[in-house]
């Protein structure tokens, strides 16, 4: 198991992010050649290239529905097959592991849906890590404010983007805009239902580990892994 929390949220940055959470990631997983690897929600693939640099003889997937993300993860490498498309319709797999850094909560659809297509592209004995917001107090607490923010006029973005700069001055504006579409967003809690769901599709809890929370704004995230196995009757 990983020894330590990650530090100030998920990571330092994006770039060291992806790295830390490869690492752990990959500690799960035999130290096989050919190893089939998917970054669920790959972005513009600081993730998928982490894990393959790290296991370089492993065979890496990534898929995103931005074609913005995908065509730039492309221009990074060839080494790394990298699609396009909504992942619930998506013909992939089987994989050994799946990696989803803070998706699994944003993808739309039932559930069931999202369990049962996560646990029939994991081969058996296959591993799910991901980073996903927990059902805890601060985190029901931090819905019902969103839930009140989204009766808010779009103006309200703009005030909230100028506090946000003097709070965080390390960060740009561009940067504080792209994350608000976030503030007006409801992401799944995943708590003993999600965690019942998955068991019934044959995902069984390995481990869990709350990460800490670089702020007030964002969900804490938990890191947590899945094994594949015996689905429950």
């Amino acid at each position: 198991m990983f020894a330590t929390t990650m530090r100030h949220g998920r990571f330092h940055g994006r770039s060291e992010g992806a790295r830390l959470l490869a690492e752990r990631a990959l500690a799960y997983l035999p130290e096989a050649a050919g190893q089939s690897i998917l970054d669920l929600g790959c972005g513009t693939g600081d993730l998928a290239v982490a894990l393959k640099r790290d296991r370089p003889d492993s065979r890496v997937t990534g898929i995103d529905f931005s074609l913005a993300n995908v065509e730039a993860a492309r221009a990074r490498t060839d080494a790394i097959l990298f699609h396009f498309g909504d992942y619930l319709h998506w013909q992939g797999g089987p994989f050994a592991m799946i990696v989803a850094d803070s998706v699994l909560h944003l993808i739309e659809g039932p559930f069931d849906a999202v369990a049962s297509k996560i646990a029939g592209d994991l081969a058996q004995n296959g591993l799910l890590v991901a980073t996903v917001p927990d059902n805890c107090l601060q985190n029901r607490l931090l819905m019902l404010a969103r839930r009140l923010y989204r009766l808010t006029p779009p103006v309200t973005d703009s005030l909230v983007v100028r506090l946000a700069m003097l709070l965080h001055p390390g960060l740009s504006r561009e940067v504080l805009t792209d994350r608000m579409p976030y503030m007006r967003n409801l992401p799944r809690l995943f708590g003993a239902r999600e965690q019942s769901v998955f068991a019934r599709m044959g995902l069984h809890l390995e481990h869990a580990e709350p990460l800490a929370n670089p702020s007030l704004a964002k969900p804490r995230h938990c890191l947590m892994v899945w094994r594949r196995g015996p689905v429950a009757v």
